[in-house]
């Protein structure tokens, strides 16, 4: 399995040679100091001392004259060590100049952040369609931690702040470590069907509640995946297509679905709200709730808790627990209804 990149492996090599290279060294300086101790008799800062500067090998005199048996004890103790000190030095300067530490810090720090997710969406494929989600969706506010297997796009994503996890989408480790069973959505946006039907098929596994949506190149695909488990199919080309010919044959409207999807600005957009239980809204006609008149906004259709799509619903229609409006106003107004959904009844 390919779970870290080759930068990654190598920076954590280096780290734990740093860790085992520091507990090598401070073994044989504590073996230093004790030794003098118990050899010439001396204090433990002199020891101290005197095996700093032999294992420095800056060629100060001796703290104390040295017995035969003490002389002895400094050979064998520039033999064993000095080799192992410079060494030492040596690496861990060349660490700090090439910033592995400062590196790895920010590896754990990511790992830390991933951990600390949920209800985030994991994007599998980081390619021209992934790139555009990615920063559609961290504009718009929501967490993503994406899943690529080129080593290559682990320095770019690291470069913008974007949580990433290095590896095969379709394995359960690279999943996991992109924190899937807290996960709220998935997007499987792999060029290859097959790898789309893996990821979905171990996602689903991981996660049986997780929305996923997958894309596909192929209109035979699209059955495939969902027999897999996605909840969503979408084929990017075919809807750049239809957006294409809606854009000669219906202008005005393609200008209004534009303005609606927040592309230019934020005067008017379309959000969908789901009703929670405890909903202050909950049991009220549309008339009743007066959303209009209180936060300007208008329910262009709803979302039955049994699935169905209700278009241009009537003053009457009652809002229920567990329904999704779909509504159409200004920012500012959606806003403010999301915030009057949360308020309990």
């Amino acid at each position: 399995m390919l779970k870290y990149s080759k930068a990654r492996q190598r920076v954590e090599t280096n780290f734990r040679e740093f860790q085992l290279l520091t507990a090598v060294v401070l073994l044989i300086i504590l073996f230093g100091t004790v030794g003098y101790s118990w050899i010439e008799g001396w204090s433990l800062f002199d020891g101290f001392y005197m095996t700093v500067i032999t294992l420095s090998t800056v060629g100060y005199k001796e703290v104390h004259d040295l017995s035969p048996a003490g002389q002895f004890f400094t050979a064998a103790l520039i033999m064993a060590g000095v080799g192992i000190a410079i060494y030492s030095f040596t690496f861990v300067t060349q660490a700090i100049v090439e910033g592995d530490l400062n590196r790895f810090r920010g590896f754990k720090r990511m790992e830390r952040a991933i951990r600390s997710l949920k209800d985030h969406t994991i994007v599998c494929g980081w390619g021209r369609l992934g790139y555009i989600v990615t920063r559609d969706l961290l504009d718009a506010g929501e967490a993503v931690v994406v899943v690529d297997k080129d080593l290559n796009k682990s320095g770019p994503l690291a470069d913008e702040n974007i949580m990433h996890v290095t590896g095969l989408s379709y394995e359960d480790d690279v999943l996991l470590s992109a924190g899937i069973e807290r996960a709220a959505n998935l997007l499987a946006l792999l060029p290859s069907d097959a790898d789309n039907v893996y990821t979905i098929l171990c996602a689903r596994d991981l996660n049986p509640k997780l929305h996923i949506v997958a894309r596909t190149e192929d209109e035979t695909g699209e059955s495939r995946l969902l027999r897999a488990g996605a909840t969503q199919v979408v084929s990017p080309y075919r809807l750049s297509g239809a957006r294409i010919v809606h854009r000669l044959v219906r202008p005005n409207v393609s200008d209004f679905l534009e303005l609606a999807s927040g592309k230019h600005g934020e005067q008017l957009a379309i959000e969908e709200i789901l009703i929670p239980a405890g909903c202050s809204l909950i049991g009220k006609t549309l008339e009743e709730s007066r959303l209009r008149q209180t936060v300007g906004v208008t329910v262009a259709a709803f979302r039955t808790p049994d699935g169905d799509m209700v278009f241009s619903p009537g003053r009457g229609s009652v809002i229920a627990e567990g329904s999704t409006l779909i509504a159409l106003g200004e920012k500012e107004g959606l806003d403010k209804l999301a915030e009057m959904v949360r308020t309990t009844a």
